[in-house]
């Protein structure tokens, strides 16, 4: 019992916790056999694993501790949780290992960062910093050490070369040729666009537009309450008399709050300019009658040209794209993998492409469409997804209005269309022409930085995915792992490094040449024994 006024500070003991271990036909005596080891074990994760590996004096591996585990392309580690192991192993020396599930082997920023954190962390914990190894999902790697960047701590020129690193020649004209080919892309755009509104068709539309009604907001909500996917609204007989067309038998009417006032006579007394009243030669005040409207409102019936039939109305959208895309099954599998929502098929009954249920948090498609048709309404819907998926979360005052919506995601699919070579003009001008609100295309312009942003994103994400089921197909093609081929070849796989990069070498060049196997026999290769590759 502590006497009174007396106060307590706990004592821990901090131990670690023995794990199952890793194992390993060839001893594990220094660096290069924990390099490894390492790259075969972090192969195997998803996602990216930061580890540290504490050696003695001597070099020799103490352990092996798993920091962080984290996403597809980031692991976060904070300092303390780094030191927690060397510390309580009493490392003389550590090496920091992790993974990029990606295959790709190109120094991030945050590579580059951490390496440089870490050994200055280390130094002043006097504690060797060995090196930084990023492993890649088929057993390659990067050795900061081995290329001669690893940070020193002392040096205050690092910084430099780092810069030089993340902004070498390579990254830097390939982001540029990006974005010179998306703008270049919108800039083609805007001038489709404006061609579209110098041309015949585009009066045409604008005097069949003009007879149809604007309605006020609250007849707009009770619109989209009643059919969410009306374009075109007007009265029965409206449709008969101004339009040529009739509604079809049993469809339902839309109903809105219609004006309806009247007209009264009423006797009033006449004023002057001043407002004071008029008088007679007897003093009287002159009177007049005059009728006065009084507003009231009435319920109105309307119906939307999907529910009419009859002559056909001037549009700038053109019919449904049709023709084939190079790749489809490929290029629609990335979308569906890259999509972060669910994607299905259906019959839409309004007769529209595609949608995104926001409720829902969906996306549907219209059934039978060509490929081309496909894809671009599926990258359209993808791009309400991503841009207006939370505008239903903002004040009123700040919501996009449809038109603006679909300018954004028409223009964004046109966008990632044309960089990955899918020509969607005939259609994307009209339909963009369509929701603006006059020829100098105020919305298309507000969001030309939003929609190239978007573009940039998705074509960016297409591209690492393409990359990515590449390169899973080029490990199906080649016929033995590296670890088979070292044990069952004539002439076995040596356990030195470089023979080992050597055999890496030998087994990408197979995959290549299987692949210019297929473009020539224009069908997959036969799957060959280990004589033919040996």
């Amino acid at each position: 019992m502590p006497k009174k006024g007396m106060y307590k500070l706990d004592t821990v003991a901090i131990r670690m916790v023995e794990e199952p271990p890793l194992y390993s036909s060839r001893p594990i005596e220094s660096p290069e056999d924990v390099i490894r080891l390492m790259a075969e074990t972090l192969r195997q994760y998803d996602r990216e694993v930061l580890c540290i590996v504490n050696f003695r004096n001597d070099h020799s591996p103490i352990n092996m501790n798993i920091v962080s585990m984290g996403t597809l392309n980031a692991s976060l580690a904070h300092p303390r949780e780094i030191l927690k192991s060397p510390i309580l192993s009493n490392a003389a020396a550590v090496m920091l290992v992790h993974n990029h599930p990606s295959g790709n082997l190109t120094l991030s920023k945050d590579d580059i960062e951490i390496t440089e954190r870490m050994q200055k962390l280390f130094s002043l914990a006097d504690i060797q910093f060995l090196d930084h190894i990023i492993v890649g999902n088929r057993g390659e790697y990067f050795s900061f050490l081995e290329n001669n960047i690893l940070p020193d701590p002392e040096d205050a020129s690092q910084e430099d070369r780092f810069g030089t690193i993340l902004t070498g020649p390579s990254v830097q004209e390939a982001a540029t040729k990006r974005e010179d080919r998306i703008r270049e892309i919108t800039d083609r755009l805007e001038a489709g666009l404006q061609e579209l509104f110098s041309s015949d068709k585009y009066k045409a539309y604008l005097a069949t537009m003009a007879k149809f009604h604007n309605y006020s907001l609250n007849n707009t909500l009770l619109i989209a309450m009643q059919k969410p996917d009306a374009t075109l609204v007007a009265g029965y007989q409206a449709w008969q008399k101004k339009h040529g067309r009739h509604v079809k038998k049993g469809e339902k009417g839309i109903q809105i709050i219609a004006p309806s006032s009247y007209k009264v006579k009423k006797e009033r007394e006449v004023t002057d300019a001043a407002g004071r009243p008029k008088l007679d030669a007897h003093g009287r005040p002159v009177k007049e009658t005059v009728e006065v409207e009084y507003p009231t409102f009435r319920v109105a019936t309307v119906f939307d040209v999907s529910q009419t039939e009859g002559k056909e109305l001037p549009s700038l959208a053109v019919n449904e794209l049709t023709g084939d895309v190079q790749g489809y099954e490929r290029m629609f599998e990335i979308l569906k993998e890259i999509c972060p929502v669910p994607i299905g098929f259906e019959e839409i009954p309004s007769g529209a492409k595609g949608y995104f249920h926001t409720v829902e948090n969906r996306i549907a498609l219209q059934e039978g469409m060509s490929e081309i048709q496909t894809v671009k309404t599926l990258v359209h819907e993808m791009a309400h997804q991503k841009l207006h998926s939370h505008e239903k979360e903002k004040p009123r005052e700040e919501r996009l209005s449809a038109r603006s919506k679909e300018v954004e995601a028409e223009s964004v699919a046109y966008t990632v269309c044309q960089h990955f070579g899918i020509d969607t003009s005939e259609y994307s001008f009209g339909y963009i022409a369509g929701w603006s609100s006059g020829r100098e295309t105020e919305e298309l312009k507000e969001s030309l930085g939003k929609i190239r942003n978007a573009a940039s994103e998705m074509i960016t994400e297409i591209e690492e995915k393409f990359m990515e089921m590449s390169r899973a197909e080029d490990l199906e093609k080649i016929p033995e792992t590296l670890e088979e081929l070292s044990q069952k070849s004539p002439s076995p796989v040596k356990g030195d490094r470089a023979s080992v990069l050597e055999t890496l070498a030998e087994t990408r060049k197979l995959a290549e040449k299987a692949r210019e196997e297929e473009k020539l026999l224009g069908e997959k290769p036969p799957r060959r024994t280990e004589e033919e590759v040996l």
